[in-house]
């Protein structure tokens, strides 16, 4: 009996420690603070640099692009036929065979960069400014579109152009960014609290949007012995003067961002929300031209190449809009339950609007052989292109900080239909 109840304290003290001290004592990861600790999205995030625990300049960029049909052999290979003017019509059928039905075409990217500069007051407070430039990009044409040269017009003869359109967004921003920590709560191995709240002024440069009108007809007939198209386009265009863009009166916009972590550095858990981009920017006199097409033809070879020739657009007016930024909603959970490896998935949810992004899922892994070098590698599943892959590598330190990473979207290196790349360099003082 008293051996058995022996055995049992034993085993209640055992796992009373076990449930208080998750990670063993000597784990790197237990070792790494929190600004190191946190997932090294791709993906914009604006408080990548304040959860450093370092007074420092930190100079970054990044960016990635991404298409739902050609990957880079097939690119390879339009350029090389292009190079000896050996393109065919039939080539061209060949490549709208390869776009799933129902999906369309699309192609979407984005970009940063800049410089940050911040750092902590004591344990509880850090504050960041940031001046960076930011990109957004994306293109569509619209499966009913593609329909005309996939499936030809045996099942039906009226098409359209539907939502078909591209748009491009640059900007300068200049923000700032504050992180409150409190706890530990319940103890020294007990849950640890960051709070963040920051804000950009965004100044928009460069702007361009082209679809087909509001309204139009935007009718495609394909006949066996004709052809009719009955069409009118939109455009919005802010590109010329960049510099006094920037500078004088053509809009501006404030957004803010925002973020909850929770942390169990004992237990080897955490858990963040990040909401970014709320709100909007206004962009004023935007050029707006228009124009339309019609053909009713039955040499379209001849004819449409002469109409398309002789298309033009005519400036309508100027214009004022205000344009919502991609807004972020992140989820990210992290674990590192032994002394070397943390494993990380994030989450980002769809947005909507000009540069619409689906659901994505981030899986990554570090691996911290030693403190200071981690290595990375992971997945990346959904968005526009599919699964792909990520690496990458970093080296912190109390002075410096350096790390890169590439992406691989919608297949490995040949196969793949994007790529992204990323890189952080720091010094600390």
């Amino acid at each position: 009996m008293r051996i058995a109840l022996l055995a049992a304290i034993t085993v209640g003290l055992t796992a009373t420690s076990a449930s208080a001290q998750g990670v063993p004592d000597r784990s790197q990861a237990a070792r790494v603070d929190m600004g190191y600790r946190r997932f090294t999205s791709f993906r914009v995030d604006p408080f990548r640099h304040v959860m450093i625990p370092h007074w420092g300049l930190v100079v970054s960029a990044g960016g990635s692009g991404s298409n739902t049909v050609l990957n880079f052999s097939d690119v390879g290979a339009l350029i090389f036929l292009s190079d000896n003017d050996e393109i065919q019509p039939s080539d061209m059928i060949d490549i709208a065979g390869l776009i799933p039905a129902g999906k369309g075409v699309r192609a979407v990217g984005q970009g940063e960069g800049g410089a940050y500069l911040g750092g902590p007051f004591g344990r509880h407070f850090s504050i960041g400014f940031s001046a960076q430039a930011r990109g957004y990009g994306s293109a569509k044409i619209a499966d009913s579109a593609v329909a005309i040269v996939r499936d030809g017009n045996l099942n039906q003869q009226n098409f359209n152009l539907g939502n078909s359109g591209a748009s491009g967004l640059v900007t300068a921003d200049i923000g700032v960014h504050t992180v409150l920590r409190f706890g530990p709560f319940g103890g020294d191995d007990g849950m640890n609290l960051a709070l963040g709240i920051g804000g950009r002024l965004v100044r928009p440069g460069v702007y361009v949007r082209a679809r087909t009108e509001v309204g139009s007809p935007r009718t495609i007939r394909v006949t066996a012995d004709s052809i009719v198209l009955d069409l009118a386009f939109e455009t919005l265009l802010a590109t010329d003067k960049i510099d006094e863009r920037f500078t004088g009166d053509f809009g501006s916009g404030v957004v803010g961002d925002f973020l909850m972590r929770l942390e169990w550095p004992t237990q080897g858990f955490a858990f963040e929300a990040m909401v970014a981009n709320i709100g909007t920017t206004t962009i004023k006199q935007l050029e707006r031209d228009s124009a339309s097409l019609f053909v009713a033809t039955a040499d379209p070879l001849n004819d449409l190449v002469d109409a398309l020739d002789a298309l033009s657009f005519e400036t309508r007016d100027t214009v004022d809009i205000d344009v919502r930024l991609p807004r972020i909603v992140r989820f990210t959970a992290s674990a590192w339950a032994n002394r070397i490896l943390q494993l990380d998935l994030s989450t980002t949810m769809p947005v909507g609007g000009e540069f619409e992004t689906p659901l994505i899922m981030d899986v990554g892994t570090t691996w911290r052989f030693l403190k200071n070098l981690p290595l990375r590698a992971g997945l990346i599943i959904g968005g526009h292109q599919g699964l792909g892959y990520s690496a990458g590598f970093a080296f912190e330190a109390r002075n410096m900080l350096f790390q890169v990473a590439g992406q691989s979207l919608g297949g490995f290196l040949k196969q793949a239909k994007g790529a992204g790349a990323r890189f952080d360099f720091g010094f600390f003082f």
